[in-house]
């Protein structure tokens, strides 16, 4: 019965040292693409559920229902092998799991935070993945954090680590987005991401010394306003820029277009 089940979750959060979970707020549709036995499917609803529930802590409530489709991977050396998003007629991620692994190693893995925070924002194209793949690249961290996994000084660590093994390929004349774009076409996917990374690094240091607030507080506060209202690069831009009343995030972007690669990762913002 319900009560009973209820009892051996918080048993079973018990035994792993987590707190409760509590059910996210969020809509979700569930979608079992290959055949997994009851207690599979629990542990992965359990897995996402969490991380659902860390990521509307992070970046809000999402005003749409999220679609979850679960495909079966066996002997996998790790627990998410492989996921991606659906962005067009749905908002959801296909997530292609190894259901032998522990629910804490799911809750360990970065896939689920990256590929969720993606819906957070509409569908940018492929010219645009640098910024995309930017964006959720810093934003699984800050999910990671609120789960749990790491602590706010580790986070620092990671994203400093995670800045200076991308410095040496963006050394360079041209512009950033003309570098991530290169860096593309010769498949350094890692390199790209992180480097785009570090346009949200820049802008939450500036959020928190100019306006008192976390970047993860404004994306908050842009799920109310606007999310379901933004269909283009262009149009996310200009309402980040018009949510916060001053063109921070145009002015920032400006650097990246035009200015050399190898000052764009120089800036006191991500140095410090």
């Amino acid at each position: 019965n319900l009560s009973g089940m209820l009892f051996l979750s918080i048993i079973w959060y018990t035994i792993l040292g987590l707190a409760p979970m509590e059910e996210p707020r969020s809509s979700i549709e569930w979608h079992w693409e290959d055949e997994f036995s009851a207690a599979e499917k629990g542990k992965v609803e359990d897995w996402l559920n969490s991380v659902t529930g860390a990521v509307e802590s992070t970046l809000g409530v999402y005003p749409f229902t999220m679609h979850y489709y679960i495909h079966r991977r066996n002997g996998s050396s790790e627990p998410v092998p492989w996921a991606n998003t659906r962005r067009h007629y749905v908002q959801g991620v296909d997530f292609h799991i190894d259901p032998s692994f522990s629910l804490q190693a799911f809750l360990d893995d970065w896939t689920a935070p990256h590929e969720i925070s993606h819906l957070s924002i509409p569908y940018l194209g492929r010219e645009q993945s640098w910024f995309a793949e930017g964006y959720a690249s810093f934003m699984q961290y800050q999910i990671m954090q609120e789960l749990g996994i790491c602590s706010e000084q580790e986070l620092g660590e990671i994203y400093a680590e995670k800045i200076e093994r991308v410095r040496p390929y963006y050394d360079r004349d041209q512009d950033f987005v003309a570098v991530s774009r290169e860096l593309k076409s010769r498949n350094r996917y890692s390199v790209m991401y992180w480097g785009g990374a570090s346009y949200f690094m820049q802008i939450d240091t500036r959020l928190k010394e100019e306006h008192g607030m976390d970047l993860t507080d404004f994306i908050t506060k842009y799920q109310l306003c606007c999310r379901l209202k933004d269909e283009s690069f262009e149009e996310l831009i200009e309402s980040w820029d018009r949510l916060l009343g001053e063109p921070l995030f145009s002015e920032l972007l400006q650097n990246y277009q035009r200015g050399p690669a190898s000052e764009v990762l120089n800036a006191a913002s991500i140095t410090n």
